[in-house]
């Protein structure tokens, strides 16, 4: 789990290196924010209670991006950050011969470790000081690490699925629509829809596939410059 942070962090890095010598980059900033995630369970051969959408998850989101502007009323986003996805799996212990089950649930959070990869497309039909626009794209992620449920079974934790998991594909794809405001090219809030274009993990039996609401608000780092500077 190190390495893959310290990878992520490198990358960060190099790309807000790249930004700031760059002469032809717009705008350069962060964004952080709060995320819904979710998974949805298809059983293809038999049907099971778990199949179907498993329960949402907040977790947390934060990139770096670069913008360029290719007219009056669009531009491009690149960006590169974490996102933090999963689902929350409520487990419900049932013993068949109706005997005390010895199992707790310690953390019914599933949670996966991401790099994510955007590239947006940003329209914005009006141009004044407060200024909505549109985002559309693709979001890439990489799975870094994850972490399963962890249950207690007789005095000792066990995180379930981990072979389950361990198959997930490790890059997969998906949509970006969103929409958002800014105020002055400083700040700006995004709301972003990211649905699956591939699938998370797939077999003759089982085919998984996310979703992922945003809410983030982020600050283009050039314009705070330029504003101290004036």
């Amino acid at each position: 789990m190190k390495r893959t942070y310290n990878t992520l962090m490198l990358g960060i890095l190099l790309m807000i290196s790249a930004v700031v010598k760059a002469q032809i980059i717009d705008n350069y900033g962060i964004r952080i924010g709060a995320g819904l995630s979710d998974e949805y369970w298809n059983y293809k051969t038999f049907n099971l209670d778990e199949e179907g959408w498993q329960g949402n998850k907040i977790s947390f989101t934060g990139q770096v991006f670069a913008e360029k502007y290719l007219g009056k009323y669009l531009s491009i986003l690149p960006a590169i950050g974490y996102i933090q996805k999963g689902y929350v799996d409520d487990i419900k212990w049932v013993a068949l011969d109706g005997s005390p089950v010895e199992i707790t649930t310690v953390n019914n959070r599933v949670v996966f470790h991401d790099l994510s990869m955007d590239v947006s497309f940003k329209i914005m039909p009006f141009q004044k000081k407060i200024k909505p626009y549109l985002l559309l794209g693709l979001r890439g992620d990489y799975l870094m690490d994850y972490r399963g449920v962890i249950v207690n079974f007789q005095g000792e934790n066990l995180e379930l699925n981990k072979d389950l998991y361990n198959d997930y594909n490790k890059f997969t794809l998906g949509g970006i629509l969103g929409a958002g405001i800014s105020y002055h090219e400083l700040l700006f809030m995004d709301l972003e829809y990211n649905p699956s274009i591939t699938k998370n993990f797939d077999s003759s039996f089982m085919a998984i596939h996310d979703s992922y609401f945003s809410l983030s608000m982020g600050m283009n780092i050039n314009q705070l410059i330029k504003a101290r500077n004036e």
